[in-house]
């Protein structure tokens, strides 16, 4: 079995998930910059705005009150926490389904009694979540140009920048599908595995909300996974993609490592 043929049969038990994700980005970023258009609230916004604490006033400038500019609401598709808990759900749902539930139902048991290596499925279904992921990243990346085309101005600096966003978004969805399965080599087989990379991540995104918002747990910023996913900043020309891109990858490749002699180790009943 080469790397094709099984993310063949990856694709085939996850793609109805995934494609319900790709349809959705492509609406949202469609929907999105359409409304920002039709509307003007700059000025209601931006005299809302005046009216809150000051924490409040940078984290919502930050966060939301860019996407009302067509720039802004072009990178906003990627950081709706809609967007992100979907992104997040399919990278989890693959090592769950083909490590934790096949280990329980025996059919891993079953395709490591063939001549198959166990460091070679672990990349063959680390590869397999790659592409996965990747093609959910090009349908976002299609949704952004798509509106930017039809409701703004295409340029190759903000194409160059949405393409910087889809790169941070799709590095990003790899460290999620790297640390489960992290965990599904650990954990037994069922649902223990995807609820906690579930739980690790909810927990990174309300430590990084609260993180923004209250100054005193600002030093933990740094250590948070969402720290380095900042769509927005990098459409406004504030980001860092490169040290995020280093961050990402590292961690990931460290997750997938581990995760790899983890799995080598294991006693699969």
């Amino acid at each position: 079995m080469n790397l094709l043929s099984y993310f063949g049969m990856v694709w085939k038990t996850n793609k109805a998930f995934a494609l319900f994700t790709m349809g959705l980005l492509i609406a949202m970023q469609l929907l999105i910059l359409n409304l920002v258009r039709s509307f003007d609230t700059q000025v209601m916004m931006e005299s809302f705005l005046t009216q809150l604490p000051k924490n409040m006033q940078l984290f919502l400038k930050e966060s939301f009150f860019s996407t009302l500019t067509l720039d802004g609401a072009a990178a906003f598709g990627y950081n709706h926490p809609m967007v992100i808990a979907l992104i997040i759900v399919n990278a989890i749902n693959i090592p769950v389904r083909h490590i934790s539930r096949e280990l329980e139902s025996g059919t891993l048991e079953l395709l490591l009694s063939h001549p198959v290596k166990r460091h070679s499925f672990m990349f063959m279904l680390w590869g397999s979540g790659i592409l996965m992921l990747l093609l959910i990243t090009v349908s976002a990346f299609l949704g952004s140009v798509l509106g930017i085309y039809f409701f703004h101005e295409l340029s190759i600096t903000i194409v160059s920048r949405v393409l910087e966003i889809s790169l941070n978004m799709w590095l990003f969805s790899i460290l999620v599908l790297s640390y489960t399965i992290l965990i599904s080599s650990k954990a037994k087989g069922g649902s223990l595995a995807g609820n906690l990379s579930a739980m690790i991540a909810f927990v990174f995104y309300i430590v990084f909300l609260i993180s923004q918002l209250w100054d005193s747990s600002a030093f933990v910023l740094p250590y948070n996974i969402f720290y380095y996913y900042e769509p927005q900043q990098i459409m406004l020309g504030r980001g860092h993609a490169g040290l995020d891109s280093l961050v990402l990858t590292g961690l990931s490749g460290l997750c997938f490592g581990l995760s790899v002699l983890f799995f080598n180790r294991r006693d699969i009943p």
